[in-house]
């Protein structure tokens, strides 16, 4: 099976201290094509605008939060 990677947008909001952070967001999943290319799948019901990502999977454990990366 072909490796996954996660499609991520980038949300923008302000903390408590008034800093403006980025909260990427999992919004689906690409596989690579025969072309070279990526098929994508997006989350059910969402809605994309902005600018999206793909980066290769990253397993993480269950109790991470957002990151600022």
């Amino acid at each position: 099976m072909a490796k996954p990677y996660d499609v991520l947008i980038a949300r923008e909001y302000t903390n408590s201290n008034g800093e403006v952070k980025t909260e990427w967001l999992r919004a689906g999943v690409a596989f690579e094509n025969k072309s070279g290319g990526f098929n994508i799948e997006v989350a059910t019901g969402l809605a994309l605008t902005g600018k999206a990502v793909i980066l290769p999977r990253r397993e993480r454990a269950e109790d991470d939060g957002p990151t600022d990366e």
